[in-house]
């Protein structure tokens, strides 16, 4: 991902992501509640730390280290970034840059080194492949989450019938064509803001053994002829399509028709918008070369002290202005064809916006899920709201998901010290964590004004704020279930340890301080320090807090974030 001081191009990259964030980022003011600090404390409704109700696993917190483009970490620096000492930020996961150039290869062993011997795990993200195997293309990509339309509401049918015998559908059915030509399922108001090329995904499940064609009509038209559903492996086992269609601004219609084939059983149509650019991206006969490239750099870390945790296909392949594109029919193939070849964990597609009809694709893909162990995100401009994905909690079981980039709220070069500004770090990471469910979480670069380290090498008031996290909750931690939002502005979030020990990680935007009690379900719990963070304090320790029962009550003070660290 482009970034500030990057020579060609970077101010535009740097100012989109500082616009997307910025953009859904309310200000600490307006989200405030309460009177100013210093009044009485307002009471929060009682948390309970259920430990007998587990979510994910997590793998860690960590950052990017790129030393070509800003000068790599030195000594003391990583030592600050992957230590857990006073004033070390404890981070446990470094992110590398796979370069294109093999001459560059070398840079980045120095910090990986250093990381793993702290105890980190290292993963690598490519932004090109060699020239050799890339072209000039005209390459698209959706855009925006969209709106999804069930088959069967809001639908016009002729010869299909809605049915709901195959689990796994969305919604409450789905649509079953009962004649092999001119049966038809039409969405009788497709609703589109800007008239334009729209991507459609169209969700299906095949069970037969052979491929089913439908014709797509839109207001009527035929826009598309023959479009292929191949096999899902059986009726309760769904895939996805994806086409581009012309719509106009307001109401539209869409028709899925059937040709001669019968059709698949259809659930559900996702509309989204479309962006076209001429750019470069992989020629499709070197997918096979370009695995073997990934397994070259993972070879030749391992050969330099480095075992690599896992390996991305490609950073950001829907916002690849000035990088390789891929479509998420390109990401399919390629994870289905060729990744299970690579020799260390994959991580794929790594959508910008945590698009995700970038990645539905691939979880909708039997070959291709088998191949992918870790499905990675950046959080750009994504809403709170778009956090959760519920196809990946259906399709994901056994695999990771990861958030593998951003900066948050923006990247003024400044703002690494802002107060409370820098308090929105560690609520974007509840919500990572929390909401979103992801198991590690990995800010752009360590060592930035507007990043968790200061250019100095000293940590800046954002990275105290992760810290929160990234010290206390330690790799093999399992989040347990709390109440995320007790009170406006205060959000919860628990861990337990390898150890035993849980982490209990409280964020308090209000301007007035809090009184939240807490107590822990399912453990014992006799013992209680806590390390505070606001305008004036950074990981402020307290020992001693009273504990009966398993309870105890904590005074968070305004604008902070603080974390309890709860022994038996």
């Amino acid at each position: 991902m482009t970034r500030p001081t990057r020579p060609h191009g970077v101010r535009r990259r740097a100012f989109l992501g500082t616009l997307l964030a910025a953009a859904l980022a309310v200000p600490l003011a307006a989200t405030s509640v309460g009177a100013a600090p210093g009044v009485t404390a307002v009471t929060s409704p009682a948390v309970v730390v259920d430990a007998g109700t587990k979510h994910q696993t997590i793998r860690g917190f960590g950052g990017m280290n790129h030393p070509l483009w800003i000068g790599d970490l030195t000594a003391s620096q990583r030592a600050t970034a992957f230590g857990n000492g006073t004033d070390q930020l404890g981070m446990s996961v470094l992110r590398i840059w796979v370069s294109d150039d093999r001459s560059q290869w070398s840079r980045e062993v120095a910090t990986a080194k250093a990381a793993i011997d702290r105890g980190a795990i290292v993963f690598a993200s490519p932004w090109n492949p060699p020239a050799s195997m890339t072209e000039t293309a005209t390459v698209g990509a959706p855009q925006g989450a969209g709106t999804l339309y069930q088959a069967e509401t809001g639908s016009t049918l002729r010869s299909a019938a809605v049915r709901s015998e195959h689990t796994g559908y969305t919604g409450t059915g789905f649509v079953d064509f009962s004649a092999a030509s001119g049966a038809s399922m039409q969405l009788d108001n497709v609703s589109i803001g800007t008239a334009g090329t729209k991507n459609l995904a169209i969700r299906y499940a095949l069970g037969s053994t052979t491929a089913r064609t439908l014709d797509v009509y839109v207001n009527g038209t035929r826009a598309l002829t023959g479009v292929t559903f191949n096999p899902t492996g059986g009726w309760a086992s769904w895939g996805s399509v994806q086409v581009q269609v012309p719509m106009r601004i307001g109401g539209n219609t869409v028709r899925l028709e059937t040709t001669g084939t019968e059709g698949p059983n259809v659930d559900s149509v996702r509309v989204t918008g479309w962006v076209e650019s001429t750019g470069k991206r992989l020629r499709h006969d070197k997918y096979a070369d370009y695995a073997k490239h990934l397994n070259d750099f993972v070879a030749f870390m391992k050969s330099n002290g480095v075992d690599l945790y896992a390996i991305s296909v490609q950073n950001e392949p829907d916002y690849a202005h000035e990088w390789t594109a891929w479509t998420p029919t390109e990401i399919q193939t390629f994870m289905r064809d060729h990744a299970g070849s690579i020799t260390t964990r994959v991580i794929a597609p790594e959508s910008f916006q945590y698009t995700k009809s970038v990645s539905d694709p691939i979880l909708e893909d039997p070959k291709a899920l088998a191949n992918m162990d870790i499905l990675g995100a950046h959080l750009y401009g994504t809403s709170y709201a778009d956090f959760p994905y519920p196809l990946f909690q259906e399709k994901g079981a056994g695999k990771d998901l990861w958030m593998t980039e951003v900066y948050y709220p923006n990247s003024t070069m400044t703002s690494g010290n802002a107060w409370p500004e820098s308090l929105s770090v560690a609520r974007h990471i509840h919500h990572a964590m929390a909401d979103a469910e992801f198991q590690a979480y990995v800010w752009w670069y360590i060592r930035r004004g507007y990043g968790p380290m200061q250019e100095d090498g000293t940590l800046s008031k954002r990275g105290y704020a992760m810290a929160a996290f990234s010290k206390y909750v330690r790799p093999g931690a399992v989040r347990l279930e709390a109440e995320s939002e007790p009170r406006q502005g205060v959000y919860v979030s628990a861990y337990r340890n390898t150890d035993g020990k849980i982490a209990v990680v409280v964020v308090n935007q209000n301007n007035a301080s809090v009184t939240q009690p807490l107590s822990v379900k399912g453990a014992t719990a006799s013992k209680v320090s806590s390390y505070t963070t606001d305008a004036t304090r950074n990981l402020a320790p307290r020992t001693g807090i009273a504990v009966s029962g398993g309870a105890f009550t904590a005074t968070l003070p305004a604008q902070s974030v603080t974390t309890f660290v709860v022994e038996g």
